[in-house]
């Protein structure tokens, strides 16, 4: 049992079937790796103070990253998705350019995620009325004529989006995210399944849970998805702030139908958890563990089978490296060439808000 459970938390604990993912891990002896090498993407500055939910992807060897932006405080405010490229592995990174943008404020959107199909760059992001309340999900794609994003198009799907395309073993594609009424707040965990297996076709929506009330008559609060995938298993990580039990739900026909909540063993705190496979076979998922958010840790298996045995601090409190730095939290992963590119939200001492990438050798 962990020590930072309350009353309730344990009553819920209780009321859930288990599945034990690091029984081998001591969390109080995890340490930083040297050959994880951190650099800065972004940092607050008089226009923009704050950044949040950060993606990263790349594409015919660039790196792109992209996030939301506010004046200075989230989701209040002119709120443009905004994005840099990096082609030095992240080292430097190119000016700021700017995807989609209302200078009046009342359109927000978050948060951007990538995909790729048929050899083209694409990025879905969500358009909302109020801090949290969607309205629409838009499509862009990458032109490289005039090397910008353009919108291709926006259906009124209020599926608030968490993860990069997710490709299944059955050739679907799928989403992981939280569904709601039309311009109304998401507590219902789901996925959006493309048929096709494109991204800009169809997509349909298939719930997790009815709706977003818990065994103990609690409800979810942010319920934020991520997936490993063990054959046509889906196991799905979610996020809820209003108890400390880390939860999963699971899928054996690739999303199609799902079971849980589960408790699971890892101690993640209230923040976004970011989970994926590996092309060695393996799998991931990363977390800002409890206390708070100051410990951003991710956690690596040997094959796709939710069994972690090993685990890396990828910030803890100031980094020396950096310079700066209370909290790490909202991780986003992509592998490429040989390595896992780490994205994720730094809050600055003083500054607000910004965004640093972690480099991880997988060899």
């Amino acid at each position: 049992m962990f020590g930072h459970f309350d009353d309730a938390d344990r009553a819920l604990y209780d009321m859930l079937p288990h599945v034990s993912l690091a029984r081998d891990i001591d969390f109080a002896a995890l340490e930083k790796d040297k050959s994880v090498k951190s650099y800065e993407v972004y940092m607050p500055n008089e226009e923009y103070a704050f950044l949040h939910e950060s993606a990263i992807i790349a594409y015919k060897g660039v790196l792109y990253a992209s996030w939301y932006n506010c004046p200075s405080k989230e989701l209040h405010g002119r709120t443009p998705i905004r994005g840099r490229r990096s082609y030095d592995g992240g080292v430097t990174w190119s000016e700021v350019e700017t995807i989609a943008d209302d200078p009046t404020g009342r359109i927000l959107w978050c948060p951007p995620v990538y995909g790729i199909d048929n050899g083209r760059l694409y990025m879905l992001i969500n358009e909302m009325v109020a801090p949290d309340h969607m309205h629409a999900l838009d499509l862009f794609v990458l032109n490289e004529e005039t090397d910008r994003f353009e919108m291709l198009w926006s259906r009124p799907i209020p599926h608030k989006l968490n993860t990069n395309v997710v490709t299944l073993p059955n050739g679907r594609l799928m989403l992981p995210g939280r569904i709601a009424e039309l311009d109304g707040f998401p507590n219902t965990p789901s996925v959006l399944i493309s048929d096709s297996g494109h991204i800009d076709a169809e997509w349909r929506l298939v719930k997790i849970a009815e709706n977003g009330i818990l065994p103990d008559g609690s409800s979810l609060v942010h319920p934020e998805l991520s997936c490993i995938l063990d054959g046509e298993r889906v196991i799905m990580f979610c996020r809820d702030d209003n108890r400390r039990v880390p939860l999963l739900y699971l899928s054996e026909d690739c999303g199609e139908t799902w079971s849980g909540p589960c408790s699971c063993d890892i101690p993640f705190s209230n923040s976004k958890i970011y989970a994926g496979n590996l092309s060695n076979g393996g799998s991931y998922v990363i977390g800002s563990l409890y206390p708070g958010r100051s410990k951003l840790t991710i956690f690596f298996s040997e094959t796709t089978k939710p069994e972690f045995t090993r685990g890396v601090i990828l910030q803890n409190g100031y980094s020396a490296e950096l310079g700066y730095g209370t909290a790490w939290h909202y991780p986003c992963a992509y592998e490429y060439d040989g390595k896992l590119y780490v994205i994720y939200t730094v809050q600055h001492e003083t500054k607000g808000r910004g965004a640093a990438l972690s480099v991880i050798p997988l060899n």
